[in-house]
């Protein structure tokens, strides 16, 4: 298509659960639509939008990839999401870049947990959703029954267009009902609930009709379009992918009813003000994904809001305020690029070679400025802790890490100060497999792994007064005095450390004082019981001693260092462990189990509230016991479980565990 147009362009979201069939119905409309020579399959390795070694490796959608390509007179960009309840970051952010979503339901599975996600998210972010049938050729199949368990989930307003000739291996042919209203009797009864389906959205049809007026089929399609287009129906059609049943008529229907890019409302803002993209004059582009391709180098792909971008063009990255060049502007075909010479509103491009781009920036022209709504990712929930093997790749290990973060938005990098431990966090054990074995064959580097330290603290419960410190130090030549008396009491949890110097008549003089400070905080920053760090004392500096020669600030810092060490032991010193706020969604018949396990991880079980046929649990835990509950959530719940965390406070730990902890302390 060499000069496309706004109007032509459906950006197409594909979603699932895992094992749907999404991409090989996506396989199927590529062959139909003439932009293969033939199918690929899942098993041979040789799909277009698996082309991923990992997705290659693991026989599976991994990765959210772009399919561009043209049907009739309309260019279709699909992405291809993984139907991974984990991969829910994709999901959102192929819904952020699409107007339309095809969820893809296996006709002999039905309705499983990551369907009802999907179903949420597409609705939340107001976009129609289409149903595709999938897999009905496959043993033991039944149209009616699968259409009734989908509307049992969805509602009465999934309507089949397309009825089946039959299911399992009779399953051959689909048939229109709008379009082929006598082709059975069952068609023709499925017909009329279609009709009143669709003039019960439009209140000028509705009355026309109940008065017995001619409704041209044009005016049906028209309704139907708008009642799917606000969310008022949902299509449904039968297919299966590997026979290519009901592929043309599925891209038929999406020709019909998914809607061009302005016909979608997308709300951007210009100096604080809403304002609709259909209303923005210059150019203006969403980096709906960057990544890093072992032969091209850096890309990123872009979801074009407002106005055009030609190749060699230039644009501003209003994150860095840098000015850029498109070298080169792409369609994309999985793993294949095809060079287009301008990129237009609405459309989904990729550009490659500019380093400094994140997922998630806006770019335009230097005269457009525009901001949009932050994507609210979920929080990664798995970590590990990660070291190079060999000092040399030390630097590599951060340059790489750092940019899988910039580039996986639900990847997160961090060290953690207490623990000095480098640690990776995403979504699930698989996406950090994912993230190591990429380190391994792109950046040949390898780690060593293990369960990140629980980032314990120390604290006091008691007081003591006076306690009195003396360093002395004389070796020949100038020699090293102080003395201090100190007070230590706690404070309330939260309150962190405090320093409070009372010292009257110029005893110890102030310059000495402050190295008193520094000494209990580096006593504390060391810990005393087990090194962990001290938090929520007060330390109050009473007394002491100068010599007028000997005394330093080294001096001071180690009398005010011994002189904590010492209080601290005195005031009943606890361990303190991390508590996190948990929500956790579980289908209502694993509510029991659940629970129980709850009890067994010291956890505080703060509210439950049913939602349709999940229930939603509130509890505060120990982080220290739910380090590994991803894996035991997916295992009692058959991976229809999901969680968040939230650090929420600290707080003593049990004294049976303490001891444990500190024995285990003492002998490593």
């Amino acid at each position: 298509m060499s000069k496309l147009n706004s109007s032509q362009i459906r950006n197409i979201a594909m979603l699932d659960h895992e094992g749907a069939g999404e991409t090989t119905l996506l396989e199927s409309m590529l062959h139909v639509a003439g932009t293969t020579n033939r199918m690929g399959h899942i098993d041979t390795h040789n799909t277009i939008s698996d082309f991923d070694p990992d997705e290659k490796q693991y026989e599976k959608s991994l990765y959210c990839s772009t399919i561009s390509f043209n049907y009739n007179d309309l260019h279709f960009n699909c992405l291809d999401v993984p139907g991974s309840p984990d991969s829910i970051a994709d999901v959102m952010t192929a819904l952020h870049a699409a107007e339309c979503a095809l969820i893809c339901v296996d006709a002999t599975d039905g309705v499983k947990v990551n369907t009802r996600k999907v179903w949420r998210l597409a609705g939340k972010r107001g976009l129609p959703r289409i149903i595709a049938m999938t897999k009905l050729d496959a043993d033991n199949t039944n149209f009616s029954e699968a259409l009734a368990a989908l509307k049992a989930d969805f509602g009465d307003r999934c309507i089949p267009l397309y009825m089946p000739n039959g299911s399992s291996a009779s399953f051959t042919e689909v048939h229109s009902v709008l379009h082929n209203r006598d082709a059975s009797i069952e068609t023709a009864a499925v017909y009329e609930e279609i009709v009143e389906a669709i003039v019960e959205t439009d209140d000028a049809l509705m009355e026309r009709y109940l008065e017995g007026d001619t409704i041209s089929e044009k005016e049906f399609v028209a309704a139907l379009k708008g009642a799917v287009i606000d969310g008022s129906l949902y299509p449904v059609i039968p297919t299966a992918g590997e026979k290519e049943v009901g592929t043309a008529q599925l891209l038929e229907l999406l020709s019909e009813l998914a809607p061009a890019p302005h016909e979608i409302e997308h709300i951007v803002y210009q100096n604080d003000e809403p304002v609709s993209i259909n209303d923005v004059k210059g150019f203006s582009a969403y980096v709906y994904h960057t990544e890093s391709d072992e032969f091209v180098g850096r890309i990123s792909y872009l979801r074009v809001l407002s106005g055009s971008l030609a190749a060699h063009g230039s644009f501003i990255n209003r994150r860095s305020g840098k000015e850029e060049k498109a070298g080169h502007i792409f369609r994309v075909v999985g793993k294949e690029q095809q060079d287009i010479k301008t990129a237009v509103a609405g459309d989904l491009v990729a550009i490659p070679r500019v380093a400094d781009m994140h997922a998630n920036d806006i770019i335009t022209d230097a005269n457009t400025v525009i901001t949009m709504d932050d994507l609210k990712l979920p929080t990664p929930m798995v970590s590990l802790a990660v070291r190079p093997k060999t000092n040399k790749d030390d630097q590599k290990l951060g340059t790489a890490l750092h940019e899988f973060e910039n580039d996986d938005r639900t990847f997160h990098v961090h060290s953690d100060p207490q623990t000095h431990d480098l640690i990776i966090s995403g979504m699930s054990d698989l996406h950090l497999r994912l993230i190591l074995g990429k380190l391994k064959r792109r950046y040949k580097v390898n780690v060593s792994t293990s369960t990140p330290r629980v980032a314990y603290m120390e604290t006091i419960t008691s007081s003591v007064k006076d306690v009195e410190y003396t360093h002395k130090k004389q070796s020949g030549g100038a020699g090293q005095f102080g003395r201090v008396v100190i007070n230590v009491e706690p404070l309330p949890r939260g309150a962190g450390y405090e320093f409070v110097d009372k010292i009257h008549g110029g005893v110890i003089d102030a310059v000495f004082r402050t190295s008193v400070d520094k000494g209990v905080q580096a006593a504390m920053e060391e810990g005393v019981m087990a090194g962990y760090p001290v938090t929520d004392v007060r330390v109050t500096l009473v007394d002491g001693k100068t010599h007028t020669v000997d005394s330093k600030d080294i001096a001071f810092q180690i009398a005010g260092q011994k002189a904590f060490n010492k209080a601290f032991k005195e005031c009943k010193p606890v361990l303190l462990e991390p508590i996190v706020t948990m929500e956790i969604s579980v289908p209502q018949d694993h509510i029991g189990d659940i629970m129980g396990d709850l009890n067994s991880r010291r956890a505080q079980i703060l509210a439950t509230d049913m939602k349709g046929n999940s229930t939603i649990i509130q509890a505060r835990a120990p982080m220290a016991e739910i380090q590994s509950y991803q894996a035991q959530l997916k295992a009692m719940t058959g991976g229809e479980g999901s969680y968040t965390i939230e650090f929420d406070h600290y707080d003593v730990v049990p004294a049976a565990i303490q001891k444990r902890i500190l024995e285990e302390s003492a002998s490593s």
